[in-house]
C-alpha cells in the first residue's frame, strides 16, 4: 500500500511538471507535447478500428511468441539441468548464441522467414526462449540435493523425483525467466514491427508518427506498449502466487 502511495505521487509530480512545462511552452511541442495531445491520441489507438487492430496485433505476435518460446526454454533447460554431459556438449552454443542481441539476427531471420508475421514471432520465440532456457537450468542445478538424497533411500522414481521434487525447485526459476523473458519478447516484437515492416502493430505505428514527427502519438504508443508490459508481468505473477504457494516453506 505504502508503495502504491509513493508511486501515486511521483505520477502526480510527473504529470504536474509535464503540464507546466508544456502549457507555458517552456519545452517546444514537438519534444513535450501537450497531454491532451497525447490522450486524444490514446483515443484513437483504444476506440478506433485501426488503433484497436495496431494493438491487438503486437498482442497476438507477443502472446503467441512468448508461449512457444517459454515452452521450448522450459524443455530444453531441463533437458540440460538434468544431464550435464548434454549440456557441457552443448555448452559453448549456448553461451555463443545467448550473447548476440536477437536484434542483432533480424537480416539472418529475414533471409530465412520473410518480411511477414512469421520472422516476428520467430524473433520473438528466439528472445524470450534463451532467458527461460538459463532460467530452468539454473533451477534444476539450485534443486535441493538433501531432498532428491531422501526420495531416492525412499525408493522415488526418476519420474517421481522430477515431477514433485525438481520442477517443483526450478518453478521459482522458470517464473523469473518468464517474466523477463515476456519483456524481453516484447522489446524484440515491437523493433521488428518497426524495422521489418507490416500493415499494423504498435511498433509500426510509433515509427510512422516518428516519421511525421507526430511525439504526442509515439508517448502514446509508449504509454500502450508500457501497459501490455505490465498487464503481461502481472498475469505471470498472479499465476506463480498461486503455483508457488509453498514459498519459504
Amino acid at each position: 500500500m505504502i508503495s502504491f502511495k509513493k508511486n501515486q505521487i511521483i505520477l502526480y509530480i510527473i504529470i504536474s511538471l509535464w503540464l507546466f512545462l508544456s502549457y507555458f511552452k517552456i519545452v517546444k511541442p514537438i519534444f513535450l507535447p501537450s497531454i491532451i495531445d497525447v490522450l486524444l491520441s490514446l483515443k484513437y489507438l483504444l476506440f478506433t478500428t485501426d488503433g484497436i487492430l495496431n494493438i491487438l496485433f503486437t498482442l497476438k505476435r507477443t502472446i503467441i511468441s512468448f508461449l512457444i518460446g517459454a515452452f521450448i526454454g522450459i524443455i530444453l533447460g531441463l533437458v540440460f539441468g538434468l544431464s550435464k554431459k548434454i549440456y557441457d556438449y552443448f555448452e559453448g552454443i549456448i553461451n555463443f548464441f545467448r550473447s548476440i542481441p536477437a536484434t542483432a539476427m533480424f537480416p539472418l531471420f529475414m533471409v530465412f522467414f520473410g518480411f511477414g508475421d512469421l520472422v516476428k514471432i520467430m524473433m520473438g520465440i528466439w528472445a524470450s526462449g534463451f532467458v527461460v532456457l538459463i532460467n530452468t537450468i539454473q533451477g534444476v542445478w539450485n534443486s535441493k540435493k538433501n531432498r532428491i538424497i531422501m526420495a531416492k533411500i525412499k525408493n522415488a522414481t526418476k519420474y517421481q523425483i522430477l515431477r514433485k521434487i525438481i520442477l517443483y525447485e526450478t518453478y521459482p526459476y522458470i517464473f523469473a525467466g518468464m517474466k523477463i523473458g515476456v519483456s524481453w519478447n516484447l522489446i524484440v516484437i515491437i523493433v521488428s514491427e518497426m524495422f521489418i515492416g507490416g500493415k499494423y502493430g504498435i511498433g509500426k505505428f510509433i515509427y510512422d508518427s516518428s516519421v511525421m514527427l507526430d511525439t504526442a502519438s509515439v508517448i502514446a504508443g509508449i504509454i500502450i506498449i508500457g501497459t501490455i508490459g505490465i498487464l503481461l508481468n502481472h498475469f505471470i505473477a498472479s499465476i506463480e502466487n498461486k503455483l508457488i504457494h509453498w514459498r519459504g516453506e
